[in-house]
């Protein structure tokens, strides 16, 4: 008993250590892979009795592993985002948690651990910054030289490369939140569809064609939209950051509907996944998605409110 134990204990440490060096060695394909770093933890820990000494042991392996094949900053680096995920994800759900909070407060705290711990690695917010404007900067040099390979000019001038430098500046912490929010809701799915999702004891996702944001979300989109036009520039970041990440949740929203939509129609899966993902890289049909993830407040577009009584003839057409 104790030797299967133990095979487990180091199965799922491995597998997530590997899962996280991936992402630091191989590109792209590696840091898909290291998007899913605590899903064999999960598999481990939840739903046993010793879920804590499981998931924290796990952790702890797993951080040591790293640091070994790939230093102290890579190691640093998993304990301040997925090493803490990972644990506060397994506490969650044996607290029977909606999945909703669990990835609010699990992106939550690994937005700000590894912002502590980034700013620990430069040594200052303002070295940070430089950091990563040299980072965004050597980007779009590279792709540049892209363009040159190709025999195309570079369609920004200076002044426009500038401007987006700093756009994307100022959005790098709506961008890294929404990363980790997406990294801990598929995660999740995996877990729940993948592994045995009786061990937990109640339905951690349900419908998600009939899933809504609450509703009082709306005045945060609101407030923060307003606070977009504040003449100070730390007012409007943090309040563009804030609209942007809102703005995320109602395009989630949006696609709830497309998937309503899509379940009446039996639309074949094939088709589903070629429209969303179309959906997910055309700007323009993305901002329609994320207006009426909005506007079903109002509209309700799947009829999940009840019909009032008092509703006049308007109401009975939407």
């Amino acid at each position: 008993m104790l030797i299967k134990a133990v095979i487990g204990l180091m199965r799922a440490a491995v597998i997530a250590a590997v899962l996280f060096v991936a992402g630091c060695f191989i590109p792209i394909a590696g840091a898909i892979a290291m998007i899913f770093a605590p899903t064999p933890v999960l598999d481990y820990a939840v739903g046993h009795e010793s879920w804590l000494f499981r998931s924290v042991s796990s952790v702890v392996i797993a951080g040591g592993l790293i640091t070994l094949v790939a230093g102290w900053p890579a190691g640093l680096a998993y304990a301040a985002t997925f090493g803490i995920a990972t644990v506060l994800m397994c506490r969650m759900v044996e607290d029977r948690r909606p999945f909703e909070i669990i990835v609010l407060v699990t992106s939550a705290t690994m937005l700000v651990c590894g912002t502590f711990a980034a700013f620990a690695a430069a040594g200052s917010p303002g070295a940070l910054a430089d950091t990563l404007r040299h980072s965004l900067a050597a980007g779009m040099a590279r792709g540049e030289d892209f363009y040159k390979l190709l025999g195309m000019d570079n369609p920004l001038g200076p002044e426009a490369k500038a401007a987006v430098l700093d756009t994307t500046l100022r959005l790098t912490p709506a961008l890294v939140a929404m990363s980790a929010a997406s990294a801990v809701l598929m995660n999740l799915a995996v877990f729940w569809r993948w592994f045995n999702r009786e061990r937990i004891g109640y339905r951690l996702f349900g419908d998600m064609a009939r899933w809504s944001t609450p509703e009082w979300l709306i005045w945060v989109l609101l407030a923060t939209g307003f606070a977009l036009f504040v003449p100070v520039r730390a007012i409007s970041t943090i309040a563009l950051d804030a609209f942007v990440c809102v703005a995320a949740v109602y395009f989630c929203q949006g696609l709830a509907i497309m998937s309503f939509y899509f379940k009446m129609l039996s639309m074949p899966g094939l088709a589903r996944n070629l429209i969303y993902f179309v959906t997910g890289i055309q700007p323009v049909l993305a901002a329609l998605v994320c207006a009426a993830g909005i506007f079903d407040l109002w509209v309700d577009f799947r009829r999940l409110k009840p019909q009032s009584p008092e509703a006049g003839s308007f109401g009975d057409y939407l």
